[in-house]
C-alpha cells in the first residue's frame, strides 16, 4: 500500500489552484533544482544566498547577513562557520562585539561557478516564457516581495508602538 502512495505520479496542479499551494510547489521544485545544481560544489541554497550577498557588499557582520537572508543569527553563525571551514569566507573582528565576514579568493571563485549554475536553473524555469512574459513574472514577484516586506515593516512598527504604549 505505501509503495503505491510513494510511486504514483502526482497530477500537475491546476492554474486555478490555491495560490499559496502553487507558490509552495513552485518553490519546492525550484529549490530542488538549485540543490541539485549546487550539490557538487558542496553548497546549500542558503550558503549560496549568503555568498551572493557579497556580490554587492565587501563585508558584513553576521547579524547583517542574518537580517538580509531572513534567518536567525544562530543559523547564520552556523552557516558562516561552515563556509569558513570550507575556506570560502573569512572573519575578522571590527571590535570586541562585531565580527565582519568577507569572501576569500576561493569563495569568490566558488560564487562565480555557483552563480553560473543558478542562472542555468533560472533559464530552464523561464524557458517557455516570452521576454514580455518573463518581465511580467519578474515584476509581479518583485511587487509581491515588496508587499510582504512592507507589511512586515508595518507589523514590526505596530508591534514596537504597542510595546511602548504598554510600558506607559
Amino acid at each position: 500500500m505505501s509503495e503505491k502512495l510513494t510511486t504514483l505520479v502526482r497530477p500537475l496542479p491546476q492554474p486555478d489552484a490555491n495560490l499559496g499551494y502553487l507558490f509552495r510547489l513552485a518553490y519546492q521544485g525550484f529549490r530542488a533544482l538549485l540543490d541539485s545544481g549546487l550539490e557538487d560544489l558542496s553548497l546549500s541554497v542558503l550558503e549560496y544566498g549568503i555568498l551572493s550577498v557579497f556580490e554587492t557588499r565587501p563585508e558584513l557582520s553576521t547579524s547583517e547577513l542574518a537580517r538580509i537572508s531572513q534567518v536567525t543569527r544562530q543559523t547564520m553563525h552556523t552557516s558562516i562557520l561552515s563556509l569558513e571551514a570550507a575556506g570560502l569566507v573569512e572573519r575578522r573582528a571590527r571590535n570586541q562585539r562585531v565580527v565582519l565576514v568577507r569572501l576569500t579568493k576561493q569563495g569568490r571563485t566558488c560564487l562565480e561557478a555557483a552563480t553560473r549554475r543558478v542562472r542555468v536553473v533560472e533559464s530552464a524555469a523561464l524557458a517557455d516564457l516570452s521576454r514580455e512574459d518573463e518581465r511580467a513574472v519578474r515584476g509581479w514577484l518583485a511587487s509581491v516581495a515588496a508587499m510582504t516586506a512592507s507589511s512586515q515593516n508595518t507589523a514590526s512598527s505596530q508591534s514596537d508602538e504597542t510595546k511602548r504604549q504598554e510600558r506607559s
